[in-house]
């Protein structure tokens, strides 16, 4: 994971530090995306339309169940928001790229632009080749938006999300469920009974600065299963919005929020696992 140092500055907080960089890190997949309304609905001609604009880069396509809206909210956590409207909801459309590393998802109040790891020794290109992919996916889709009638974007909601996959063959049996993660280290100090767990589900929240919504980390015990391997699925989560929603606003939100989420992956996860023998932290 990489985060370009910005030369801004963040109220209360100082400037942006330097970046967090592995040259190995356990991401799996990582999804940038915006929750939206428009001034006419989005139908699902209007989503197979858009499949057409760009099937000779996504020529594969799914139907996947509509992504509920959750809205962060200052002083209330993330809400569901449940909106009513004069046409059904869609299902939500994937768009595959040929190799099967990029995905467009699409449905009447969301955008996403994904990159997914297609074998274990795919490399995670960094966070500015995937926002760089977004933006211009992005871009199109809006300008689709107005070609179409169905009208501007009023963005209600950004998200940036990092899935991470700890295994056997990057570190889960070095550390093991106990101390994998610093916040939440079983404690030995006296005779225990319980012995180590099976499964686990841990979640943390923290505030973005300046209002910009929230950092959620959440850690899973999962199975692999091509492999069936187990593995702890470590999510770290970014959801708000910023004043500004232009495209310089939007970059903006989204370098803070990949700050956030590097700095909070190094912050949770045990130094051991850091080390050249596993994730390779350079910086």
């Amino acid at each position: 994971m990489t985060l370009q140092r910005e030369a801004v500055t963040i109220k209360n907080q100082g400037p942006m530090r330097t970046a967090v960089h592995f040259k190995r890190p356990p991401v799996f997949e990582v999804a940038c995306g915006v929750l939206f309304s428009t001034q006419n609905p989005v139908l699902t001609a209007h989503i197979g339309a858009y499949w057409q604009r760009v099937r000779s880069n996504f020529p594969r396509v799914e139907d996947a169940a509509p992504l509920a809206s959750v809205v962060e909210q200052q002083g209330f956590g993330a809400i569901p928001v449940f909106e009513f409207a004069n046409v059904p909801p869609l299902r939500r459309a994937w768009f595959f790229s040929a190799d099967g590393r990029n995905l467009i998802q699409l449905q009447q109040d969301r955008f996403l632009f994904n990159w997914k790891r297609a074998s274990d020794s795919d490399p995670y290109p960094s966070y500015p080749v995937v926002i760089e992919q977004f933006d211009k996916y992005l871009a199109d889709f809006m300008d689709f938006c107005g070609e179409v009638g169905i009208g501007e974007l009023s963005f209600r909601q950004f998200e940036l999300a990092y899935v991470n996959h700890i295994s056997a063959a990057n570190g889960l049996e070095a550390e093991g469920i106990d101390r994998l993660l610093i916040d939440h280290v079983r404690s030995n100090s006296n005779e225990r009974f319980l012995p180590e767990p099976e499964g686990v589900n841990w979640a943390s929240a923290y505030p973005l600065p300046d209002g910009f919504g929230r950092l959620h980390i959440a850690a899973q015990t999962a199975v692999n299963l091509p492999t069936q391997d187990r593995v702890v699925r470590l999510d770290l989560t970014a959801r708000g919005i910023s004043p500004d929603t232009s495209a310089e606003g939007r970059k903006r939100w989204f370098d803070v929020a990949h700050e956030w989420i590097t700095h909070g992956f190094a912050d949770a996860t045990s130094p051991t696992l850091h080390s050249d023998a596993y994730w390779q932290r350079t910086s």
